[in-house]
């Protein structure tokens, strides 16, 4: 049988058990009930950005529209002076089941590609760790070291973003550990 037709296995499985791990971290342990915050009063933020109709998208502050005025006079007193952060506005209320399956065809897409990579790099009669060891290491550059990126630019703090690394770590393990457990012809 085609190799690429045998991998289906392997991939599906390593995206489902990342995806049911991302749930366990997310949903049943506790490690980041701390990460995502409440404000103390949120109705005040909630009325402001309701008045001013403010569309959905990233927003980050102080800031400017126009990149020349980063240098006035006036931008860099709103910088020095603070607060700065960032906000997302989303164009309507979550939809839990569209971005679960979003993750889902994130996890494998990583799946998949740690699959094709997989199967052009390895030869025949390999080894557990011959898998694991390459398998884990692409994962965890999509899961461990990917979201770091953006969560240091946008000033996430350094807990979440330690927790998220954890995170991608075992994501990572259980990517490699699915990948070589399942590998057709294992020796």
């Amino acid at each position: 049988m085609n190799m690429i037709m045998m991998l289906w296995m392997p991939v599906l499985a390593a995206a489902g058990s990342v995806f049911f791990l991302s749930f366990l971290f997310w949903m049943v342990l506790p490690h980041h009930r701390q990460d995502i915050k409440a404000l103390p009063d949120e109705k005040p933020i909630v009325d402001a950005v309701k008045s001013i109709a403010v569309p959905p998208g990233l927003y980050m502050w102080p800031n400017c529209e126009d990149p020349a005025d980063y240098r006035s006079e006036a931008f860099i007193a709103r910088y020095r002076e603070g607060p700065w952060g960032t906000i997302t506005i989303r164009p309507s209320k979550p939809n839990f089941r569209n971005n679960l399956l979003i993750t889902f065809v994130v996890y494998l897409a990583v799946a998949i590609f740690c699959g094709v990579l997989l199967h052009w790099g390895l030869g025949d009669g390999v080894t557990f760790m011959d898998v694991f060891v390459p398998a884990t290491i692409m994962s965890f550059l999509a899961y461990g070291l990917g979201p770091i990126c953006g969560a240091t630019f946008l000033g996430k703090p350094v807990r979440f973003m330690v927790t998220d690394f954890a995170d991608g770590v075992l994501m990572a393990a259980t990517n490699g550990v699915v990948f070589a457990a399942l590998w057709p012809a294992v020796g």
